[in-house]
């Protein structure tokens, strides 16, 4: 095993997005979410996504000089073209308008098609929760999610992302794709040699299964919770594709034809202002909820586990495996 810390770790995905082609301001933007990732988890968006963005470049799938723009349709509406870049670029140009328009009218909505949406979705809902809105974050992914019942996949794994201001500590902030394990994850069992701890999709015969190799060859997940994952599935292929004009699941031929992990689906993101909602006493009621679930048995609040693993990174870094790293260095 190796180690780095949270500074090289960033500094390695830097030379890696510019040695691929990538502009100083993407590059700076990818760089911090990989590092994040590796610092708060989930490990699997962080330095093994590097691989990935490097693919989707040299294929010519994604623009590594992307200039994203943003329009403002409404008084609380935003709209992205992202360029054929990645849409962390496009929502980082587009926060400040949307906070100030959610300060003004109570909601605002950011959505964003022409992007790639790779990474943990977590990174695009906590800026507004640290700027003391409420956020709802959603975006829609290749199609690899067998609707409940199904047979064969229609949805993403469609990862939804919610965050809230916290009176005396960080917000809260989760994210979770909507199927019961995230690709990346099934990808990082297959390489670690080791089975999921659930079944988390189909054999090549149809049958559910833990095996991580054999759910990569049948390409087909299954929905959390059964129907009501499937329903959430398609909420977010709604929310997403449809309302922000991205790429729908099953409509993958180009990013089939460059070798893509995702296609070019849609986002959406949408910040509340608490203070605007009438409810003087809503940092009140966020303290006693979150009290509630603190030292009730094992519980803990959604997402707060990133919290210690976050203290633990900034200390003592983080390990990579052998195979990791010689996977690292051949792409420096």
């Amino acid at each position: 095993m190796a180690h780095m810390t949270l500074a090289e770790v960033r500094d390695i995905a830097r030379a890696i997005l510019t040695r691929a082609g990538m502009d100083e301001h993407g590059s700076d933007v990818l760089a911090n979410l990989v590092m994040r990732s590796e610092r708060d988890g989930p490990r699997s968006h962080g330095l093994r996504m590097l691989p990935v963005y490097v693919q989707s470049f040299r294929s010519g799938y994604a623009n590594p000089e992307a200039r994203p723009a943003v329009e403002h349709r409404a008084p609380g509406l935003l709209r992205g073209n992202g360029d054929n870049g990645y849409y962390q670029i496009a929502r980082q140009a587009a926060t400040a308008g949307l906070i100030a328009a959610a300060r003004e009218n109570g909601v605002a909505a950011f959505t964003c098609a022409n992007c790639h949406h790779l990474g943990a979705l977590r990174f695009d809902t906590e800026p507004l929760a640290e700027a003391g809105l409420v956020a709802l974050g959603m975006v829609n992914s290749m199609s690899m999610v067998v609707p409940h019942g199904g047979k064969r996949p229609v949805f993403g794994t469609n990862p939804i992302s919610f965050a809230a201001p916290r009176i005396g500590t960080a917000p809260i902030v989760w994210d979770q794709a909507t199927s019961v394990v995230a690709l990346m994850d099934v990808k990082m069992a297959a390489a670690e040699g080791h089975n999921l701890p659930c079944d988390g999709g189909l054999d090549p015969q149809g049958n559910p299964s833990q095996d991580p190799n054999a759910i990569l060859e049948s390409k087909s997940l299954l929905p959390f919770g059964e129907h009501k994952g499937s329903a959430i599935g398609l909420m977010v292929e709604i929310m997403g594709a449809a309302l922000a004009g991205g790429t729908l699941a099953i409509d993958n031929a180009d990013r089939a034809a460059h070798g893509g992990l995702n296609v070019k689906g849609g986002a959406t993101l949408i910040a509340m202002d608490p203070g605007r909602f009438g409810n003087p006493a809503f940092n009140d009621y966020v303290s006693r909820i979150c009290a509630e679930i603190d030292g009730n048995g094992d519980a803990r609040v959604p997402g707060d586990g990133r919290l210690s693993r976050r203290a633990k990174a900034e200390i003592s870094g983080v390990a990579l495996s052998d195979e990791l790293m010689a996977q690292l260095t051949g792409l420096t």
